[in-house]
């Protein structure tokens, strides 16, 4: 993308079920991390353990199926990483949220704290938006994501973050 997005902009990955959306937005997250950007990545389905050996496989090369056979080699580029994350060179958050009840006040609500506490991403990724409730009822299960999806794109407007997220899609949703 060429410098990527801009602060208030929001990206999406439309495609169906087991492509490889929730391993792009671990690489999208991990390449803003290592050019030096604080990132926060929400995830609702995974196993942060999962997520955090998607993250070792993008720094040291090792496929996620050998990284057990190179302990040694992983956690040395993970000390590396820790000591540049210390130097203010990128940091990554992980936060899994319930895919029940979670709104894009309560991420909202959760970034504030975070930011309150010294952390403000400059780039959230979100795994995926269709995991997020709509604040409200809506008779139309279209309407309610198309409103979450509103939400979370003024949300970044508001806190001058830009956003990446997914959506399980097929042929018909496009």
């Amino acid at each position: 993308m060429d410098g990527g997005l801009s602060k208030g902009e929001l990206a999406v990955i439309l495609a169906p079920f087991g492509v490889g959306k929730t391993t792009m937005i671990t690489k999208l997250a991990n390449t803003a991390m290592n050019d030096g950007y604080k990132v926060l990545q929400i995830f609702f389905e995974d196993n942060p353990k999962v997520i955090q050996r998607k993250h070792l496989s993008c720094w040291t090369g090792i496929p996620l199926n050998d990284l057990a056979l190179h302990k040694d080699e992983v956690k040395a580029v993970y000390r590396d990483k820790m000591v540049l994350s210390k130097e203010g060179k990128g940091l990554i958050k992980l936060k899994k949220f319930p895919s029940d009840g979670t709104t894009i006040p309560v991420i909202r609500q959760y970034i504030r704290k975070k930011m309150a506490e010294g952390f403000r991403p400059d780039i959230i990724l979100l795994d995926y938006i269709d995991c997020v409730q709509p604040s409200r009822n809506y008779d139309d299960a279209n309407i309610g994501e198309g409103s979450v999806m509103r939400q979370f794109e003024s949300m970044l407007a508001e806190l001058d973050m830009a956003g990446w997220t997914a959506v399980q899609g097929n042929r018909s949703s496009i």
